[in-house]
């Protein structure tokens, strides 16, 4: 059985959290058992920011999340791709990346390629070599934002 995860940026402080998503009707939280296991941890979390894990590593090893902003090698263009769920066919798609792959499955790509380089949600200065504007910026609005 495959493990479902989630993070969020949390409210308080900023940092990411990983877990269960948690929904309640005045917030929305990350919560995860204890590092003893024994008792239940959860932090309040801006909603924007939750995002499911793919189940799929970049080629340094890091988890690749709906929302992060990540750099496909070898890429002539040098462009900026956004992982993103797609419906109705429910999968994860590449939004944007460059004229060459508009829209791609995320499965489809050899993860062995791509580095994560930051999220939507994070400083632009994280997620471009520029540092003048954000990657979602860089690669245009989410189609739920037109």
């Amino acid at each position: 059985m495959r493990e479902i995860k989630f993070r969020g940026k949390r409210k308080d402080n900023g940092e990411w959290v990983y877990g269960d998503v948690i929904h309640f009707p005045s917030t929305t939280a990350i919560g995860h058992p204890d590092k003893d296991g024994v008792c239940w941890e959860e932090y309040d979390v801006i909603p924007e920011t939750v995002g499911q894990s793919t189940g799929l590593k970049d080629k340094n090893d890091v988890e690749i999340y709906d929302g992060d902003v990540f750099r496909y090698y070898p890429d002539l263009y040098n462009s900026i791709h956004i992982v993103e769920w797609g419906l109705p066919i429910g999968a994860r798609l590449i939004k944007k990346g460059s004229a060459r792959w508009p829209e791609q499955y995320l499965h489809c790509m050899a993860s062995r390629n791509i580095e994560i380089i930051g999220t939507i949600h994070d400083k632009p200065e994280k997620n471009t070599n520029q540092g003048s504007e954000s990657a979602r910026d860089s690669v245009g609005p989410a189609d739920s934002e037109k």
